[in-house]
């Protein structure tokens, strides 16, 4: 393959990433593009490090070019953000899409993405999503399909889906995870959870568990939701936000209640989640309800990429930015044509900046 692209969001990135990136060159890639998340994570949480920062980790580890998936995709359910990223993915020249699965069988899961383009199968599937189910387990219900039981085979299928409905015949590539349904790394490796629990909590990370540049910077950050909170209770309380990203049923509404009843982050999580409505779903609904995220399902679908905002590129790599075929920004100046202040991507980056720390907005260009 000559350019492999991998969707990623590296929050942050670990020795299991690393071994996703050293696969991609085993199997052949000539070149790694990686699309990754910016400042708002699907977790529906702030990225624990800046957008550049965790690009840059990408890149020494072994990326050549790292661009952002806007915060609309990243923020979104698991087809969705499969579809914004996959949408970039489309505009690599040469591109092979490499992902892993707990199969490690491409035809496999070939075969059960086209369960998915049932619509009796899609309608089950939200109906239990609804009662609280979460997507991977709603899937796996409504299909009977035993790989929709775990999640990196469920985004990989996405990620097949996004490919034919995109109408492009990129190809596509797996890699087997030996991993826990509930993990995000493989069996032995730590997962970025962990990481961010260990260094919430001031405690030491193992050194083994992640690049010594990683955990330089992690070890240099706060990671106090206090600020985040502020935000969000007044956001909930005050703005009544509605047409909210994926609110149904008033679930703003029990965000708001639940935010006027808390006092910390924790204690709101809490109070908001139910066997219906899970701790990840009221997280990313009270994410987009703070960035005034309004999209849905179907504009996500049908909005084109009009530019694409390059995070990282490995010095000596530069050449590979005529590979993509549509606009790049690598500062505020070039972003500035496409008119994307106050962009849904633009207001999370403002977000970042005052509950966590600013940050800059130029491409790095690393040297390895």
């Amino acid at each position: 393959m000559k350019n492999a692209v991998i969707i990623c969001e590296f929050n942050p990135l670990h020795v299991g990433h690393k071994r996703l990136l050293d696969s991609a060159r085993k199997a052949g890639a000539e070149n790694v593009f990686c699309i990754m998340s910016g400042s708002a994570v699907q977790r529906g949480e702030l990225a624990c490090l800046d957008k550049y920062t965790r690009a840059k980790h990408a890149a020494l580890a072994g990326a050549d070019v790292v661009v952002e998936l806007p915060a609309e995709y990243s923020l979104s359910a698991a087809p969705q953000f499969a579809t914004g990223g996959v949408k970039i993915a489309n505009l690599i020249k040469d591109a092979t899409l490499v992902f892993g699965s707990e199969c490690g069988d491409i035809a496999a899961l070939e075969n059960a993405a086209k369960a998915l383009s049932d619509p009796a199968v899609n309608e089950r599937i939200r109906s239990l999503v609804k009662q609280g189910a979460g997507y991977p387990a709603a899937v796996a219900a409504a299909t009977g399909n035993d790989l929709f039981s775990s999640p990196n085979n469920v985004l990989g299928i996405e990620y097949l889906n996004a490919i034919t409905d995109t109408g492009k015949k990129i190809s596509s590539f797996t890699i087997k995870r030996e991993s826990a349904p509930d993990d995000d790394a493989p069996k032995g490796y730590p997962t970025s959870s962990s990481l961010r629990e260990t260094a919430a909590a001031g405690n030491k990370i193992d050194p083994s568990f992640t690049p010594a540049y990683v955990l330089e910077d992690l070890e240099r950050r706060t990671f106090d939701d206090a600020a985040y909170f502020a935000v969000l209770k007044y956001c909930l309380t005050a703005l009544k936000a509605t047409g909210i990203y994926d609110d149904a049923e008033g679930l703003v509404n029990r965000l708001r209640s639940a935010a006027l009843s808390s006092t910390t982050f924790a204690e709101f999580c809490a109070a908001a989640a139910s066997k219906r409505y899970t701790r990840a779903r009221v997280k990313r609904l009270s994410l987009n309800a703070v960035i005034g995220n309004t999209f849905t399902h179907n504009e996500l679908s049908a909005k084109p990429v009009s530019f694409i905002n390059v995070l990282a590129v490995a010095k000596g790599k530069e050449d590979l930015l005529s590979e993509i075929s549509v606009p790049l920004a690598v500062s505020k100046r070039t972003r500035a044509p496409f008119n994307e202040e106050f962009s849904t991507t633009d207001r999370a980056d403002k977000l970042f900046s005052a509950a966590r720390y600013p940050f800059g907005d130029n491409t790095l260009f690393v040297q390895r």
